[in-house]
């Protein structure tokens, strides 16, 4: 029986390891840090559940449901729209299919032209030529449904405040929002790399990190050598380099995080956008409306993001200043600053001899996108015996 190293128990390499052949392989994962999920993942502190960067799990991504963790994760849902603060206003939108009463009652008058609908519409079926998303909701919609909602609630799907993202990617994301519902596992992120381990039996070796490859023998920074047939790298894509003769520098978008704890709510269950230009701030949540495990002590955890690198102080005074919340109203509770939070574009390393590349930076920049690129890795590898 062959010997498989996976390094790296994020998504793709979790995936990668439950579709490999159990027995034609003997499958070893190793993991750097003390935990698994890589980019997916959540602290505890002080009671208080923090994800490592806002995120939300989509529950029509079709990766996910085919690894069958759905249900184990006791998801929570937000609700499917946004309020939208702009000019010192909080203006609604919400999905007519989920929430048709509040629907009725809400701004898109104000937000959409009658022919913004019909590009909406359009947009659930079509496929375009053009590179970037950007390109195309210029093309199609107008100059407020743009300001007001376009821009603002895909920066944070994407993480690219010039919405340089592949067209049909946008468009194909844009579609599970309109047919799905945005969530969150009830006790965090973290949860969704847990429950494929616990589903698949699939057993991490942690606290190893690979420091090289000599011939077919892994070596970490413990010094420790496990010899192996194949070898998958199931690892950012700029931390390739350091381990392969690759010479590669990606580009990532980046994301700030901070968690900020109140006695009083002031969001409701949809995620809030923020259009102004003159904050830095992108979106603000409500965690604990969504799941009151995040704030298991009956106060409000508030998630804030932003995609620039501001400092905490900044981020506060914004977030006080759209929220009309006080000083003695808030505590902040962490602040996550990550300069790789997805990769912009994607990349085509291919496979060389025993050496296996997976990730999200090689199919697309979600959580769809890492679970699939592990299954086509693991898809390859069978195939070669």
């Amino acid at each position: 029986m062959k010997r498989i190293l996976i390094i790296g128990s994020g998504l793709s390499g979790l995936s990668c390891a439950k579709y490999l052949d159990k027995s034609k392989f003997d499958i070893h994962i190793y993991e750097k840090s003390d935990k698994p999920g890589g980019r997916v993942s959540s602290e505890t502190i002080d009671g208080n559940i923090c994800d490592v960067g806002f995120q939300v799990l989509l529950n029509n991504y079709d990766e996910v449901k085919k690894l069958g963790v759905y249900d184990s994760l006791n998801l929570k849902y937000f609700d499917s729209g946004a309020e939208i603060y702009s000019d010192g206003q909080i203006l609604s939108i919400y999905s007519p299919l989920k929430h048709p009463f509040k629907f009725l009652k809400s701004n898109i008058i104000r937000m959409f032209s009658l022919s913004d609908m019909f590009s909406l519409l359009k947009s659930l079926f079509v496929k375009s030529d053009l590179q970037y998303a950007s390109q195309y909701i210029r093309k199609n919609f107008s100059d407020k449904s743009q300001k007001l909602f376009f821009y603002p609630f895909f920066r944070g799907v994407f993480l690219s405040k010039e919405l340089h993202t592949d067209t049909n990617f946008f468009l194909k994301i844009f579609k599970k929002f309109a047919f799905g519902t945005a969530s969150l596992p009830s006790h965090g992120m973290k949860m969704l790399p847990k429950e494929i381990i616990k589903k698949h039996h699939l057993d991490i070796n942690y606290n190893y990190e690979l420091k090289n490859i000599e011939s077919q023998k892994a070596i970490f920074v413990n010094d420790i050598e496990e010899h192996f047939d194949k070898i998958v790298l199931a690892m950012p894509i700029n931390n390739l380099k350091e381990i392969t003769n690759i010479n590669i520098e990606a580009e990532n978008n980046f994301n700030k995080t901070a968690y900020v704890k109140s006695s009083k709510k002031v969001l409701n269950k949809a995620i809030m956008l923020v259009a102004d230009n003159e904050y830095k701030i992108n979106s603000i949540q409500c965690l604990s409306n969504i799941s009151k495990n995040y704030s298991p002590d009956s106060k409000h955890l508030y998630s804030i993001s932003s995609l620039e690198d501001i400092d905490d102080d900044m981020l506060v005074s914004e977030f006080k200043s759209i929220t009309k919340l006080e000083d003695k109203d808030i505590k902040l509770i962490k602040s996550y600053t990550i300069n790789e939070a997805l990769p912009a574009i994607s990349e085509d390393i291919e496979n060389r001899d025993n050496i296996y590349f997976c990730g999200d930076w090689k199919c697309e920049a979600s959580i769809d996108g890492a679970i699939k690129s592990g299954r086509l890795c693991a898809e390859e590898i069978n195939k070669s015996q």
